[in-house]
C-alpha cells in the first residue's frame, strides 16, 4: 500500500514535471522575444512577444509572410496583394497610398509594415496604438535583410534563412552560366516601367541588380532613385537589344511601334517580353526564379545549347500518389534536374499496354505510361528551339520509360499545385489529375484570332499546355466513348472557368474564356466493364464532368490564386483596369495650377478605393462586371435604367444632387459601357469629397 506521504510526493513531482514542461515549451516558443530592431526608418522598435494580428501595407512583406508558412497572423492586406483565400480574417484594407483607416482600426493589429511611400501614414497609425515598422527595398541586400527581419518577428529565423541561401546559390548560379558568355556578346536591356511616359529605373533600384544579374547591360549614366524618365534621344542612343515590362502589353507595344523607335534593335528583333508584375516590381521571395526566366530569355539561343549546361541531369525526390484504380500499377511525382533547371513530372505507370487518346498526338497503342511534364519557365525556348520530340525523349531517358509506350503533356503550371479528383456512381470511378494556370495565354474561342496558319507555315511546337487533364477510370473505354470523353472534359472546363469568371487574355474587358489555347487531355482506355458512352447524358459523362470541373477549378486557385470570393479589386485588375489608372484617365476638373494633378489623382484614388470596401458599392460595381458580359452579347440592349441607378450612386456618394449633366469623364481605352458609367458614378461622387475643386465637369 502507498501511504499518503509517497501519494504527496507522486503528485508533487507530476506537478513539478508539468511546470517544467511548460516553462520548456515557454521559452522555446518565446526565445526571440523581447525583440529589439532597427526598422528602415531608423526607429528603435522592441516586440515584446510575437505578433498574432498582422497588417501588411507592402506587398512584397505580404509575400514573404505567406513564403515564410505564417500567413495565418495576417488580418489585413492591401488589394495588390491576393489574401489568402482560406483565411476569413485575412481582409483587404484598400491600396497602397490610400488605405482606410477606419478599416484598419476594426481589425485591432498588433503589428503594421509599411513602406517608405506610406511614411505619412505612421502618426496616424501609432495614434491608434499600432506598432509600425517600415520596410523599403533599394537592393537585393535590403531583400535579403528584410527576409530574415520578417523571419524573426514572425517566428520563422529558420526558414528565413533557408529562403535566402536558396536566392543566394540560385544568383550564384546564373553568375556561373552567365559568365560564359563573352562581354562583347552582353545585350544592352531596358526595363520599361511606364507607358505615357517611358521610365526606367534609377541607376541604384534593385530592379538595376536583378538585370546585372541576369547578364543584361545597362544604360550608362543613370540618375539615381527608384525610377527615371528615359526620353526618346537617350533610348535611341542606348539602342536597347532586350525590352521587358509588365502591366497591359498593347499600350507598350503602342508606344515601341511609333516611327522614331522603329530602328531600335529590341524592335526589330520583336524582342520585346512581358513577365508577372509581382516579379518585375518586387526584391522578395522571386527574385531567385525571375533573374533565371529573365536571364534566360535574354539569351535564349545560350541557355538552349545542351553544351552549356552545368548541371548533370538527374532525378532527386519521388513523390508517391495514391490512385486506387485496376488500371494503375504506380503514380508518382518525379522531381529532377534537366537543362540546369529543376523539373517535376507526374508519372502513371499501367498495369498492362492499352490504348489512350491525347489531344497533343492522337490514339496511341500499347502505351504503359502516361503523365504530365511541368516545365520551368527558363526552358520554355529550349523546348521550341529543340522540338518536343527530343526534350521529351530527354524526360523519357530520366524517368526510364520508352517513347514508343510513354504519352506525356507539357505544361507551364507547377506540378506541386497538382490536383487529384475521384468521382464515383455505384462501381463506377473517374479519377482527373489537373494542372491549371490561366495568367498567360486564356483565350475565347469564336473571338480571339489564331496567330499561326498551319498551311503556309507549319508549327511544329506549342506553348506548354496550361490546362491539361489525365483521365482514368475503373472501366475500359470504348473508342467512341474515348472520343465522347473529350467533349465532356472540354465543356466541364470551360463551365469552370466560366463559374470563375476567367477572362480572355486578349481583351480582358471584353470577353470571358474558354480555354487558353494550349490546353491538353489524355483519357485512358481503362480496364474493367467495358463503357461505351461519355457523353452528356451517360453517367460516365457526368462523373467525368464533376471530376474535370472541381479539378480545374482548384488548380487555378493553387496556381493563380484566382477563386470564386475574391474581391472587386481583383476582378477588375484580370480586366486590366487598375482604379489609379481610371481616375487619371478621368476628366475630374481639377486644375494643375492651383492644385497638384498628382495628389489629387491620388486623394481620388483613394476615395474610390475606399468606397469598394464597402459591400453595397462592391455589389454595385460586380453587377456592373455582370451587365456588361449580357450587354456586350447582345441580351441587353437599353441601359437607361442603369444609367438612372449610376447617378443614383453618385448622388449618395456625393450626399447631394449633382446638379449637372452626367458629361462623360472617362478619356482612356475603350471599355465595355456598363462597367465604365460604374466606375463613372464612383468617380463622380467622390470627387466632391476631394478638395478644392477648381473647374466645372465638361463634356470637352
Amino acid at each position: 500500500m502507498i501511504n499518503s506521504r509517497q501519494r504527496l510526493q507522486q503528485r508533487s513531482t507530476k506537478i513539478f514535471f508539468c511546470v517544467s514542461i511548460l516553462l520548456l515549451f515557454l521559452l522555446i516558443s518565446g526565445c526571440n522575444f523581447p525583440l529589439t530592431f532597427n526598422d528602415s526608418a531608423g526607429n528603435r522598435i522592441t516586440l515584446l512577444k510575437q505578433p498574432t494580428r498582422i497588417i501588411s501595407l507592402v506587398p512584397s512583406v505580404t509575400e514573404i509572410i505567406d513564403a515564410l508558412g505564417a500567413d495565418s497572423l495576417l488580418v489585413g492586406v492591401t488589394h495588390y496583394s491576393r489574401k489568402p483565400a482560406q483565411l476569413d480574417r485575412c481582409q483587404i484594407v484598400g491600396g497602397f497610398l490610400k488605405p482606410s483607416l477606419s478599416r484598419i482600426q476594426h481589425l485591432n493589429p498588433d503589428l503594421i509594415f509599411i513602406s517608405l511611400m506610406q511614411k505619412s501614414l505612421r502618426p496616424k497609425l501609432e495614434k491608434m496604438g499600432c506598432q509600425v515598422v517600415e520596410v523599403e527595398t533599394s537592393s537585393l541586400a535590403d531583400s535579403y535583410d528584410d527576409i530574415e527581419l520578417i523571419g524573426r518577428i514572425v517566428g520563422q529565423p529558420d526558414r528565413a534563412r533557408e529562403l535566402v541561401a536558396k536566392t543566394r546559390q540560385t544568383l550564384q548560379f546564373i553568375s556561373r552560366k552567365i559568365d560564359k558568355i563573352p562581354v562583347t556578346e552582353r545585350r544592352r536591356v531596358l526595363r520599361m516601367m511606364g507607358h505615357k511616359k517611358i521610365i526606367a529605373p534609377g541607376g541604384d533600384s534593385f530592379q538595376n541588380e536583378i538585370i546585372t544579374a541576369a547578364g543584361g547591360i545597362l544604360p550608362e549614366g543613370l540618375d539615381e532613385g527608384a525610377a527615371v524618365v528615359m526620353d526618346t534621344s537617350k533610348i535611341l542612343a542606348f539602342n536597347p537589344q532586350f525590352i521587358y515590362a509588365c502591366g497591359n502589353r498593347h499600350e507598350v507595344w503602342k508606344v515601341f511601334r511609333q516611327p522614331e523607335f522603329s530602328d531600335v534593335a529590341a524592335v526589330q528583333s520583336g524582342s520585346i517580353y512581358f513577365f508577372p508584375c509581382a516579379l518585375t516590381c518586387r526584391a522578395a521571395t522571386h527574385v531567385g526564379e525571375f533573374v533565371e526566366w529573365l536571364a534566360a530569355s535574354i539569351y535564349p539561343d545560350f541557355f538552349s545549347c545542351y553544351d552549356n549546361m552545368i548541371l548533370p541531369e538527374k532525378v532527386s525526390r519521388r513523390k508517391k500518389l495514391t490512385l486506387d484504380l485496376d488500371c494503375v500499377k504506380k503514380a508518382e511525382v518525379v522531381e529532377m534536374t534537366l537543362a540546369d533547371f529543376h523539373h517535376r513530372t507526374l508519372v502513371v505507370d499501367l498495369v498492362e499496354p492499352m490504348r489512350v487518346l491525347s489531344t497533343l498526338e492522337g490514339f496511341r497503342q500499347g502505351i504503359t505510361c502516361v503523365g504530365n511534364h511541368y516545365l520551368p519557365p527558363p526552358t520554355w525556348n529550349l523546348v521550341h528551339r529543340i522540338g518536343v520530340d527530343k526534350f521529351d525523349a530527354r524526360i523519357e531517358n530520366l524517368i526510364n520509360r520508352q517513347p514508343e509506350t510513354t504519352a506525356l503533356l507539357f505544361t507551364g503550371a507547377d506540378m506541386k499545385n497538382l490536383v487529384q479528383k475521384t468521382a464515383s456512381f455505384k462501381e463506377m470511378k473517374v479519377v482527373a489529375l489537373v494542372t491549371a494556370g490561366v495568367c498567360s495565354n486564356a483565350l475565347r474561342m469564336s473571338v480571339d484570332k489564331g496567330n499561326y496558319y498551319e498551311l503556309s507555315k507549319p508549327v511544329k511546337d506549342e506553348k506548354p499546355g496550361t490546362i491539361n487533364i489525365l483521365i482514368l477510370t475503373n472501366t475500359r473505354l470504348t473508342s467512341r466513348s474515348m472520343s465522347r470523353a473529350l467533349i465532356s472534359v472540354c465543356e466541364a472546363k470551360t463551365a469552370a472557368l466560366q463559374d470563375l469568371d476567367i477572362r480572355s487574355s486578349v481583351k480582358p474587358a471584353f470577353s470571358q474564356a474558354t480555354g487558353t489555347g494550349t490546353d491538353n487531355i489524355i483519357v485512358v482506355e481503362g480496364r474493367g466493364r467495358t463503357v461505351s458512352n461519355a457523353g452528356g447524358h451517360s453517367k460516365m459523362g457526368e462523373l467525368i464532368a464533376k471530376a474535370v470541373h472541381d479539378g480545374v477549378i482548384e488548380a487555378i486557385k493553387r496556381q493563380n490564386r484566382i477563386y470564386k470570393g475574391r474581391s472587386i479589386f481583383h476582378r477588375l485588375r484580370e480586366r486590366r483596369i487598375e482604379i489609379y489608372d481610371f481616375v487619371d484617365n478621368c476628366k475630374t476638373g481639377f486644375s494643375e495650377d492651383n492644385y497638384n494633378n498628382w495628389q489629387a489623382q491620388v486623394e481620388l484614388t483613394g476615395k474610390v478605393e475606399q468606397l469598394l470596401l464597402e459591400n453595397r458599392y462592391a455589389s454595385f460595381l460586380e453587377d456592373s462586371l455582370a451587365l456588361s458580359d449580357a450587354y456586350l452579347r447582345g441580351q441587353v440592349k437599353e441601359l437607361d435604367e442603369f444609367r438612372n441607378q449610376c447617378t443614383d450612386i453618385a448622388e449618395e456618394i456625393a450626399g447631394h444632387s449633382l446638379n449637372e449633366p452626367a458629361a462623360v469623364l472617362y478619356k482612356g481605352p475603350e471599355l465595355p459601357l456598363p462597367l465604365q458609367l460604374a466606375l463613372e458614378a464612383l468617380v463622380r461622387g467622390a470627387r466632391v469629397q476631394v478638395k478644392p475643386v477648381a473647374l466645372p465637369l465638361s463634356d470637352s
